[in-house]
């Protein structure tokens, strides 16, 4: 297997710093969800509504980005959304009710929309089949890893400053990866078809839709662990800082789950991605209940629980976005991938309320057996997708 050019390098180290710097508020607020919750009276709805903001913001614009992409090339792109994003963060530092903290974070979302769609075409375009998934998984890795960071960081700030200092030290951050992963993107425009006929062309592909499904049920239960593993382990009676240890559990595994599961999805030429999919799904629904039941025993047994449930639920979708983009035709790859992850992004901030409201009415056993049964269902879909070669 030939290894990767230097070029190659270079581009997936400015694409994961980039993600890592998004993910730094996506995948950071939930460390200090308490404290959002105490600061602007928020009910566990509208914490989760605040927390996957972000989220939705960017779900909302993925196809835009990937046509702004496609039209001023990936280079003014990413500059404006950078400068988008940054200018939310700000906002959101700036307000003073859980309402316009919400604006502000969705409006980032918008601006950080194009980054995982000039991240994943930039690697599309270098990576061949047989090391796509490792290097998707890699670039994805990025997403825990800056949850990671800002879980540490994060605490630290607003015990300093209050929110307003850790929206804009995340302000600050972006804006530097964006700066630099744009110039190292340059530009490459490339002609493809219209927006309406590439969605209908991508969504008539044979699998499409049914991977699509998938994607909705496994992000159902990455948002909840991600969401609410904090709140779930207080409320079981646990000290916050076995609370936050969880937490940082959730993202490690997540980080070494996304290039295990990458590595090996490119197994047989990239010929095992559906069994790997699968597999993940199933490794969630074990860890889910693993989970459960480590809430009711000591805090030790809590931190393999999330270390098993979070190397199931956040490691599939890299492998996923890498499925999309190479089951549609070549030329549409990228608006494939953007198809995808808008599905991805749009479930995961419309599924966090009611996730959290479920949580309030009918107990954490339920919430976290609902998720077990939720990825079930997803590997049992994912199992009945079509086998097929990537194409190169």
């Amino acid at each position: 297997m030939r290894p990767p050019t230097r070029s190659a390098k270079v581009v997936l180290v400015a694409a994961s710093a980039a993600q890592a710097a998004v993910s730094f508020v996506g995948f950071g607020l939930p460390a200090i969800g308490p404290q959002l919750r105490h600061v602007y009276g928020l009910s566990l709805a509208e914490l989760g509504a605040v927390l996957t903001a972000n989220l939705l913001g960017a779900g909302l614009a993925l196809i835009g980005a990937g046509a702004a992409v496609d039209r001023f090339g990936s280079r003014r792109a990413m500059l404006a959304g950078t400068a988008l994003a940054s200018a939310g963060l700000v906002g959101a530092a700036e307000s003073r009710s859980g309402s316009l903290l919400f604006v502000g974070l969705l409006v980032s979302g918008v601006g950080t929309a194009v980054v995982p769609v000039a991240g994943a075409g930039a690697l599309f375009r270098f990576y061949p089949a047989a090391r796509r998934g490792w290097a998707l998984g890699v670039r994805q890795m990025a997403v825990p890893l800056g949850g990671t960071v800002s879980a540490a960081a994060l605490p630290g700030l607003e015990a300093i400053g209050g929110v307003r200092l850790a929206l804009f030290a995340a302000a600050a951050v972006l804006s530097a990866t964006g700066v630099v992963f744009a110039l190292v993107l340059g530009t490459e425009p490339r002609p493809l078809a219209s927006s309406e006929r590439a969605f209908r062309t991508i969504l008539r592909v044979e699998g499409m839709q049914r991977l699509l499904v998938v994607g909705c049920c496994y992000v159902i239960v990455l948002q909840a662990l991600v969401s609410y593993a904090v709140p779930a382990v207080r409320a079981a009676g646990f000290s916050a800082f076995w609370a936050s240890a969880a937490y940082v559990s959730v993202n490690v595994a997540a980080m070494v789950s996304r290039v295990v599961w990458g590595r090996i999805a490119d197994r047989a030429a990239g010929g095992r991605r559906v069994r790997t999919l699968v597999e993940t799904g199933a490794v969630a629904a074990v860890g889910a209940l693993l989970f459960t039941a480590a809430l009711h025993l000591d805090a030790e047994a809590v931190l393999p629980a999330a270390l098993a449930f979070g190397f199931g639920a956040l490691g599939w979708n890299a492998i996923l976005y890498v499925m999309a983009g190479e089951r549609a035709p070549v030329e549409l790859a990228g608006r494939s991938f953007a198809v995808a992850a808008t599905v991805v992004f749009v479930v995961s901030g419309v599924c966090t309320p009611p996730l959290g409201a479920l949580a309030a009415h009918a107990g954490w056993d339920a919430f976290w057996l609902a998720t077990a049964v939720l990825a079930g269902i997803g590997a049992l879909v994912a199992a009945r997708l079509p086998r097929s070669l990537p194409a190169s």
